[in-house]
């Protein structure tokens, strides 16, 4: 929050702002304050009751992303650990979309975790995959858009616990990024665990957040 907040603070204009994959709404409501206008995009029907309850006030989008109407001049738009749950092939069309929402000097903020974190190592250990971020930037700036500027910042982040339990249940949650038809057993998980996030005072695994930044410049 406290990344996003710098970023937002060098807005020219906060006129409207939209959460794109806004789940429960905890991230919705707190940067909605900063503008006159937020609109909210969750196709999930099991979270909408509880984004309405956190967010009165804003307008809601109960579509998919690639679905949703949005009025073009966007001063901020924020994609936040949702393209874990998009088809790679839809990531670029995905980003394509919300950049076009932009107003001059808008600015599209996406995040996800860094491809090089423990927990991505953990991810592709498990499952053989893992995200990039830096892929999908260059993709993006190879497509041809000249007024449109785009970067990539890494915001370090750790997670540290003193409790085994607490260590496996977000080894676990982390796990769920991708859904698994056939899951690896608790125990194997628990052997991951002890042996690459143990060390002498604890549990401490990194979960670096990428942020990839796509600004609307002037033509003129």
């Amino acid at each position: 929050m406290a990344h996003l907040e710098q970023e937002i603070g060098k807005l020219p204009r906060k006129t409207a702002f939209v959460d794109a994959g806004a789940g429960t709404g905890k991230l919705t409501a707190h940067f909605a304050k900063s503008f006159k206008k937020t609109i909210a995009i969750e196709p999930n029907p099991s979270l909408i009751s509880e984004l309405r309850a956190n967010c009165p006030g804003v307008s809601v989008v109960e579509k998919p992303l690639n679905d949703a109407r949005i009025e073009p001049a966007v001063d901020f738009a924020l994609c936040s650990h949702v393209f874990y749950y998009l088809p790679r092939g839809a990531w670029l069309k995905s980003l394509q979309r919300m950049a076009d929402w932009l107003a001059v000097d808008g600015v599209l903020a996406v995040a996800l975790q860094n491809a090089d974190t423990d927990c991505m190592r953990m991810l592709d250990h498990f499952f053989g995959q893992r995200f990039d971020l830096k892929a999908l930037a260059s993709e993006f700036s190879a497509s041809g858009c000249d007024d449109l500027a785009v970067s990539l910042t890494t915001v370090p982040a750790k997670i540290k616990t003193s409790s085994s339990e607490n260590a496996f249940t977000i080894a676990e949650f982390m796990l769920n990024l991708l859904p698994m038809p056939n899951p690896p057993l608790s125990s194997a998980l628990e052997t991951y665990v002890q042996t690459h996030f143990r060390h002498s005072d604890g549990y401490e695994f990194s979960c670096d957040q990428d942020f990839l930044w796509i600004k609307r410049q002037d033509r003129a």
